[in-house]
């Protein structure tokens, strides 16, 4: 399939139903994108609430990253940030990661300035993007990816959808 970002032929490779990893350097090092639909649980506030089923590798350059709202809550709860860490949190955990898309990341760069909402007031297709935040140099760390709820969303009913965008400069991803 093309990719009319890069002009590329690339055929998609599919880890599931839900995610597509895109390589766009064949394989190896290079520039990598990846989309994936994941269904946040009943969390407490600032609590892992779903986890990306990747891990990217050391030396990562996160260049991009966005959420976009898929499907809603049921409930009046489900307020969403993107966070990395170094290791992976368990569902419903302290998230302990650093905050890179949502309302509380440094600066307040996101666009919007807010955090994903899936809540049934919302509107599905909204999306959050990490703005002008500078780019994420990882080092020697993995990156794992959590959203993380930003609200008490405990007694959240329904099952609410958030698509999570990632794109960086180096090694592949491997699944978690």
């Amino acid at each position: 399939m093309a990719n009319p970002m890069y002009g590329q032929n690339k055929a998609d490779t599919y880890l599931d139903d839900s995610s597509t990893l895109f390589d766009t350097s064949g394989s190896g090092l290079g520039m990598h994108e990846y989309y994936e639909v994941v269904e946040p649980t009943t969390a407490d506030d600032n609590d892992v609430a779903a986890s990306l089923s990747i891990v990217i590798p050391p030396q990562a350059q996160i260049m991009e990253a966005a959420l976009i709202g898929v499907a809603l809550a049921s409930s009046d709860h489900g307020l969403w940030a993107l966070e990395y860490h170094n290791a992976a949190i368990a569902d419903d955990a302290a998230s302990g990661g650093t905050e890179m898309v949502g309302e509380d990341v440094s600066g307040n760069v996101s666009l919007p300035d807010n955090d994903l909402d899936t809540s049934n007031n919302a509107a599905i297709g909204i999306v959050v993007h990490m703005g002008t935040l500078a780019q994420i140099q990882r080092s020697t760390a993995v990156t794992h990816l959590h959203v993380c709820a930003k609200e008490d969303c405990s007694s959240m009913t329904g099952t609410p959808k958030v698509g999570v965008y990632i794109r960086w400069f180096g090694y592949p991803a491997s699944t978690v």
